[in-house]
């Protein structure tokens, strides 16, 4: 009997999806948030702190 070979083709739709997030690196996805947080402060989304 033959082991059964695994073929390293199409790996699927899952891996797709999760080499988009992949391909962005940490520093981009700080840039990310923090414009996410600049948007918000400029829209005076954010809640006020009392000093």
């Amino acid at each position: 009997m033959s082991e059964p070979v695994v073929s390293e083709g199409d790996p699927g739709p899952a891996a797709s999806e999760s080499s988009v997030f992949r391909r962005l690196g940490v520093d981009w996805w700080a840039v990310i948030v923090a414009g996410v947080f600049v948007v918000l402060a400029l829209g005076d989304v954010l809640p006020k702190i009392p000093w």
